[in-house]
């Protein structure tokens, strides 16, 4: 073999090493969140996940409203929210909603709401807040923040995503 030979083909050998581990490399995991508005599954947000991490945090900001005479325990819309492990509706992680008891001018709960989408595993669950106004008056705005955190399995690794929510309860 001569030498421009020998030089072409480690040259060949040497690009085929480093492009090797890039196309190895294991795609990012995309973690969603629906939302429930007015009764419709809406909002399908697709959370890019980097490779090798187990835990995503991710902060968005919710905007609802309620009369000031609202009666107690009333479910903030567009707070109503899910993760889906596996790319669907039908997908059941273990989730939980967490939320501080007090705002700035109410009682803060957290409740669940249903939603039928034909699913083998039956009705799915989306988790949202509760507000009971203790002190508001029309024009004045409520803030919390509230955490809904999924635990799920996609190809065996076990992964965990918490999306807070920045509540922002505009008073009618």
């Amino acid at each position: 073999m001569n030498k421009l030979t020998r030089t072409l083909l480690s040259g060949v050998a040497l690009s085929a090493l480093t492009a090797s581990p890039g196309m190895a490399q294991q795609q990012h995991r995309a973690l969603r969140v629906t939302a429930l508005h007015a009764g419709h599954t809406v909002n399908k947000t697709e959370r890019p996940c980097p490779p090798h991490v187990q835990h995503c945090d991710y902060t968005t900001g919710v905007y609802s409203y309620q009369p000031a005479n609202a009666p107690p325990k009333t479910h903030l819309i567009y707070t109503y929210y899910k993760w889906n492990s596996s790319g669907t509706l039908c997908s059941t992680p273990k989730e939980k909603i967490k939320a501080p008891k007090k705002s700035i001018y109410a009682k803060i709960g957290t409740a669940t709401e249903t939603y039928s989408l034909g699913c083998p595993s039956g009705p799915t669950t989306f988790y949202g807040d509760t507000w009971s106004n203790k002190t508001g008056v029309a024009g004045e705005t409520d803030t919390f923040q509230s955490k809904l955190i999924g635990i799920f399995k996609i190809s065996g690794n076990r992964y965990k995503g918490v999306m807070d929510l920045n509540v922002d309860v505009f008073i009618q």
